[in-house]
Formats: C-alpha cells, sequence, structure tokens
C-alpha cells in the first residue's frame, strides 16, 4: 500500500533536510582542535611509614629491605612491563649520622635485592662529606628511563640518573655536599620477569661509608610521569 503525504507534511520534511544539510555544511567548516600529547604524572606506590635504616656501616649496605624496596619503589614486569620511554622518578629522604672526616658513596640498583643480586645502575664517587654530623637532613632524587624493552631475560635497557644532598657545617656557608650517581651508557635489565630473583621488579639503594655512619630513609616517593 502506498501512502500519500499531504503538501504539507512535504514542506515540513523538506524543510528538515535542509536543516540536516545546512547543519553538516556548518560543521565541515569548523577547524578540528589539534591538542599536544598530555602526560599525567601518578603516585604508584605509597610512601614508607616506617623508617629504613643502613644502621652503623662501613661496608656497602642497602638502606631498604628487600620487602620495603618492593613495597617503596616498584616496577612492572611481564605483561605490566614498562614501555620504551617510560619515565619513573623516585625521591627520598630522612636523617644521617656521620663520623670524623671521610666519604661516602650511594649506588643505586634495579632490582629490589640491592647489593648482591641487583643489577648496578651507576655508583657515586667517594664524595667528602660534612663530618660529625648528628640527625642531618639528607634527600635524594633522580629519573630512571627505559631505552629498549625486551620480552627475553635482561636483555631491556635503562638509564638512571640522580643526586644525593647532604647538609653542611653548621654557620659554614656553602659546606652543603652533593653528589650525582647513575648511569654512563644505558644498563641491561630485566622487565620479563624471567630473570633470577630479586634482580627485577624495583629499585633499591646502597650506602658505604669510609668512616662508620648511618642513614636513615623516613619517606619515599615513586612516580610514573608518562
Amino acid at each position: 500500500m502506498i501512502r500519500l503525504i499531504t503538501p504539507k507534511q512535504k514542506e515540513r520534511l523538506d524543510f528538515l533536510r535542509a536543516l540536516d544539510m545546512h547543519a553538516l555544511e556548518q560543521a565541515r567548516r569548523i577547524p578540528v582542535p589539534m591538542s599536544a600529547r598530555q602526560y599525567f604524572n601518578s603516585q604508584i606506590a605509597d610512601s614508607l611509614i616506617v623508617t629504613a635504616s643502613t644502621g652503623s656501616i662501613t661496608a656497602i649496605t642497602n638502606i631498604f629491605s628487600l620487602a620495603q624496596a618492593s613495597q617503596a619503589f616498584p616496577i612492572g614486569y611481564g605483561i605490566a612491563a614498562p614501555f620504551a620511554g617510560q619515565v619513573y622518578r623516585f625521591s627520598m629522604g630522612g636523617i644521617l649520622t656521620t663520623g670524623t672526616t671521610g666519604t661516602m658513596v650511594i649506588t643505586p640498583w634495579y632490582g629490589p635485592g640491592g647489593t648482591g643480586t641487583g643489577v648496578n645502575m651507576g655508583a657515586s664517587i667517594a664524595q667528602t662529606y660534612t663530618a660529625s654530623l648528628t640527625n642531618g637532613i639528607w634527600r635524594a632524587e633522580g629519573e630512571l628511563v627505559f631505552r629498549t624493552i625486551s620480552n627475553a631475560a635482561t636483555a631491556s635497557t635503562a638509564w638512571l640518573t640522580g643526586t644525593f644532598w647532604g647538609p653542611g657545617a653548621a654557620g659554614t656557608a656553602g659546606s652543603a655536599w652533593v653528589q650525582t650517581f647513575g648511569a654512563t651508557a644505558a644498563v641491561s635489565v630485566d622487565t620479563s620477569g624471567l630473570a633470577a630473583a630479586n634482580t627485577f621488579g624495583g629499585l633499591n639503594f646502597s650506602i658505604t661509608f669510609s668512616v662508620a655512619g648511618t642513614v636513615q630513609a623516613a619517606w619515599t616517593s615513586m612516580q610514573s610521569l608518562n
């Protein structure tokens, strides 16, 4: 059955069709905004709320236990592995004590096991510290950047650079000490989860004093910047 429309209905349909064509033409003339790439950094781990400590040391010693490092500075692996170009920012701080005049080395490790199991990401020089400090405030921070990612064990690469700040002698301007640490080339690391235990999945940091001292970490922060 053929349904006929009245002249009035046809007039309305013609009007609506013309209105649709007008709206489509206007939409074509509106420029499409081109947004810049946006990054949203996010905290990926809660801060430690129990102080980590090296104790009084002269031999190389992790600041954090295996469990503490895994909690404070996690890095995904396997299906949760980072991507090439991903940037992590780590920071931490607390108090320290130093002995008589000597030096300190800070070493970052890829792998929460730290010294003995982790991959060395570039120790600092043996920097002369401010002597005879008690409850001196320190801070360290830096970035870990992944260069290449592989599914094979220890075949990914990453670059780490960081800075440690320690206090100066009371009443002596410009005596605070600063020492940098990190890689001089991309370092092979594991993001597959297939390497030896405690060599992937997080960061740890160790301290070496030439004269006995103590480093305590009161807080930590780990962010993904992209």
